[in-house]
């Protein structure tokens, strides 16, 4: 330790050699994009209006400015109900001084953050789409969850991504568990009509009356086109008198009732 002296001259020479690079250092000024970080929400609550980003304006030592500089951009919602305008702040490393932030204020919304249900739909040409699961888990802000309808995606393959969407567009701020569904089989498309329920008792008898006058049934559209009136028995059979209970349908190929048909009709001997 007799060079103790010598190396303590040498430490000190270089340590002013690094100041006075520093001291000499251009500076300059630099605009970046930095992402914006929410503090002080409470776990069952979201901020909508937020944006992703902000556009800072830097200016300090090159070493410091150039590169990817030391700064983070945040937003303080500590205690924020409702509808709240903050101010945007920036941490940034001594001698940088922020000359600008865009925007410099937020002013959106804070909302408790909700849960549902939302059946999944595809969107098939000429094709109906049953998906697994058929249901997914939808999560965001309250208004936006409420107003949901379906997790929609586009049939381009055996896994379908899924948006959550409402009566006027996606809602980007809610997101879906799990975010794609799989097919699990394509088929035919069917629709719905309501039709005529006609009762025609075998010779010897007359139908005295009988309800229901209508059935409602789906099949493929053009079966349904023309298809006119449905015929229908009781299934316990044509006896004078009264007859409750399930009725038996005449359908074509493809077609089938809405749910069991459960009537009543009343019979008597010509």
């Amino acid at each position: 330790m007799r060079d103790w002296p010598a190396l303590l001259l040498s430490f000190l020479a270089a340590l002013a050699v690094w100041y006075s690079l520093k001291e000499r250092a251009p500076v300059v000024e630099r605009a970046l994009s930095a992402p914006l970080q929410v503090v002080g929400l409470e776990g069952d609550r979201v901020a909508e209006g937020v944006p992703r980003e902000v556009l800072l304006r830097l200016r300090g030592p090159a070493p410091l400015v150039e590169g990817t500089p030391p700064v983070s951009a945040y937003l303080d919602l500590s205690g924020a109900e409702g509808a709240f305008s903050r101010e945007v702040r920036v941490a940034a490393p001594r001698g940088v001084e922020v000359l600008e932030v865009r925007p410099a204020r937020v002013e959106g919304r804070g909302e408790a953050l909700l849960s549902r249900p939302l059946p999944v739909e595809v969107l098939a040409q000429g094709v109906w789409v049953r998906t697994e699961p058929a249901f997914v888990e939808a999560r965001g802000p309250r208004s936006q969850v409420e107003a949901a309808v379906a997790a929609v995606g586009l049939d381009q393959g055996e896994e379908v991504a899924l948006t959550a969407f409402g009566p006027e567009g996606p809602l980007p701020a809610v997101t879906l568990s799990p975010p794609k569904a799989r097919v699990v089989a394509r088929e035919e498309p069917l629709f719905r009509k309501v039709l005529p329920l006609v009762l025609k008792a075998p010779e010897g008898l007359e139908v005295l009356d009988y309800a229901p006058k209508e059935v409602e049934v789906v099949g493929p559209r053009e079966v349904l086109e023309g298809l006119e009136e449905v015929e229908a028995r009781p299934q316990e059979g044509f006896r004078p008198g009264e007859v409750a209970g399930p009725f038996l349908l005449t359908l074509p190929p493809g077609v089938r009732p809405l749910g069991q048909v459960l009537g009543r009709a009343r019979f008597a001997l010509k």
